[in-house]
């Protein structure tokens, strides 16, 4: 009977301690159900069809900036997105791209589809309106960072660079 009281709290004992040491990991939510940007830039979505990812802006003066970003259409045909902002006049003002169906477009970087956006009045720091759409989808605004080509992984991406690399 002893052996058998002993056998009983050794396993209450390790059941206890089992349970004390997974206690907090049980009741604490998972940090990889969590998606965090791991980049700079922001990343949004017009449909299931095309996605923008890692949208950035690039000005060293304010007046002027390059847009960094990758447009992923997943659909079976190719589509021209158009992308849109106001500059500091107050006009709208349209840039275009165009995706192969089933693939990424990366624009700005070391790529050849460059855009920069002129007439602006941005600091760095700040984040700036740019509205993305295509077809007849309704679009989708993203408010993009803006950063300086003073950060080592954006030298050279300014709009100075882009306007003398563009095709």
């Amino acid at each position: 009977m002893r052996a058998r009281s002993r056998y009983a709290a050794s396993i209450l004992v390790a059941l206890a301690i089992g349970a004390s040491a997974s206690g907090c990991a049980f009741i604490t939510p998972q940090a990889t159900t969590t998606i965090v940007e791991s980049s700079n830039g922001v990343s949004g979505n017009v449909d299931p069809n095309l996605a923008m990812r890692n949208a950035t802006l690039i000005s060293d003066d304010g007046k002027t900036a390059s847009l960094l970003v990758s447009l992923v259409n997943t659909d079976t045909t190719g589509m021209l997105v158009n992308i849109q902002y106001v500059n500091a006049a107050g006009a709208n003002v349209a840039e275009t791209a165009y995706v192969n169906a089933k693939s990424t477009l990366g624009v700005g970087g070391s790529t050849d589809k460059k855009i920069v956006f002129t007439g602006l009045n941005v600091k760095a720091g700040t984040l700036f309106p740019i509205y993305f759409q295509y077809g007849s989808q309704t679009g989708t605004k993203l408010l993009v960072p803006v950063l300086t080509s003073d950060w080592p992984q954006y030298k050279g991406l300014g709009p100075a660079a882009a306007a003398t690399t563009a095709p």
